[in-house]
């Protein structure tokens, strides 16, 4: 049952999506509602949560040339004409599709506004053609999580919960890996079935061909290539950790400048499956691990991660790459290098009395100085705790058992870190926020 727990888990929480899945959530939501009225659009008005806003504000769309901004994303996410749009659905944007979506943004007619009271992942898109009809999507909870949609005043869905209660069925399995004995997980994992292990495996396949692209100068940091300088120069050691680091960094770079690549998620996010597959296959191939030990490890890692966002929210004042998924590295590491449960747990342990509170300041280039810290981190508390380091349970914010030591981290998102999610926001605007 707890294999079968996670498996759905992981079918559910680990998909391919084009872009960061922020502004591709508002896409979606303005496709939603623009197929509710006709084709001549008058404007567009959103309302989006704080962390929404500030995740989608400074990435790069694909298919732009490295253009970015909400607007954009509002518009373009107009014109798809994916027949079921999902998270892909900005796939083979055209000059013809671009020059649509400018000219809506030329023209100043799309609004945005801060939703009151609405933390995590919340976007309410309002479309609105020339002949006056009026068009409501609302995504809430997860990124196609869609929970109202209206035309004029005739409701056509709602759904009464939203958030992490919500009635979506990722956001339920969410909660019900999150109840499931993590010891009993570890103990089923090699009993993965065929169709979950070529899931997480083509992961890494679409994942690398990222990190290929941002060596190959396709993201605006070119960090990839700072990080192999460095060692080709002697300044950093030509280990195991720092190929990691410039290989996922790399991946990062390039998707958050808006590489026209696919990418494979974990929880909702590009960068938290990047943080995951990147580093687990280059462990791999140093141990010269099987391919079956590498999705059982990748198991492992999506796991905690989808566990963490079922604590935290999808999205939260604390960067999910370095405290979420790379709190999944960490375990997932130690089964890769034939650590027991116990290990695993002190070496989560060492991760969340480490890096706990890093903040996320929104989707960006800089993102990829971040993942540098959560592969760095999660391999050191994964290595420790294989020579026996363990911090006592005593210890800050540790819980007595690996499942207790996540929920706390959740109570530290949500509600301990709010007030600082505001102060993010405000910060990155620059100005007094406007409320609705």
């Amino acid at each position: 049952m707890s294999l079968a727990t996670l498996e759905n888990t992981l079918k559910l929480d680990i998909k391919a999506a084009l872009g960061c899945t922020e502004p591709i959530a508002i896409a979606l939501a303005t496709c939603k509602a623009r197929r509710l009225v006709g084709r001549d659009i008058e404007k567009i008005e959103l309302k989006l949560s704080t962390n929404l806003l500030k995740n989608a504000m400074e990435v790069g769309i694909p298919g732009t040339r490295g253009d970015r901004g909400i607007p954009l994303a509002a518009a373009l996410g107009c014109f798809t004409t994916m027949e079921e749009p999902d998270l892909t659905l900005l796939e083979g944007v055209d000059e013809k599709w671009l020059e649509k979506a400018g000219r809506l943004v030329t023209r100043e007619a799309i609004s945005i506004d801060l939703a009151s009271g609405k933390h995590g992942l919340f976007v309410e898109a309002r479309v609105i053609d020339k002949k006056g009809n009026t068009g409501i999507a609302v995504i809430s909870g997860s990124h196609e999580n869609l929970t109202h949609l209206q035309k004029n005043d005739e409701v056509l869905f709602t759904s009464k919960k939203t958030g992490m209660e919500g009635s979506d069925k990722l956001l339920k399995q969410r909660r019900k890996l999150a109840e499931t004995s993590f010891a009993k997980i570890w103990n089923s994992v090699k009993d993965l079935s065929k169709e979950t292990r070529a899931l997480l495996l083509n992961g890494i396949e679409m994942n690398l061909k990222v990190a290929q692209a941002g060596m190959n100068k396709d993201g605006f940091l070119n960090i990839g290539n700072i990080y192999n300088n460095l060692i080709a120069d002697g300044w950093l050691g030509n280990d195991v950790i720092n190929k990691a680091k410039a290989l996922t960094s790399a991946a990062v770079d390039a998707r958050m400048s808006g590489c026209n690549l696919a990418v494979m998620t974990s929880a909702g996010s590009g960068n938290q499956g990047l943080t995951i597959s990147l580093p687990l296959y280059v462990l791999a191939e140093h141990l010269k691990a099987d391919q079956e030990k590498l999705a059982e490890a990748l198991a492992i890692a999506h796991g905690i991660t989808s566990i963490l966002k079922h604590h935290t929210g999808t999205l939260s004042a604390m960067c999910g790459c370095v405290v979420c998924s790379g709190t999944g590295l960490t375990a997932g590491a130690v089964y890769l290098l034939g650590g027991t449960l116990e290990i695993a747990t002190a070496a989560v342990n060492n991760m969340v009395g480490s890096i706990t509170g890093i903040i996320c300041d929104g989707a960006k280039v800089g993102c990829s100085i971040k993942l540098v810290c959560a592969v760095d981190s999660a391999f050191q508390a994964a290595l420790m705790a294989m020579r026996g380091l363990k911090l006592p349970t005593t210890n800050g914010v540790l819980g007595e058992n690996l499942e207790s030591s996540l929920a706390n981290i959740g109570l530290i998102a949500a509600p301990g870190m709010l007030e600082t999610d505001d102060q993010i926001l405000a910060i990155m605007l620059g100005k007094p926020l406007k409320r609705q």
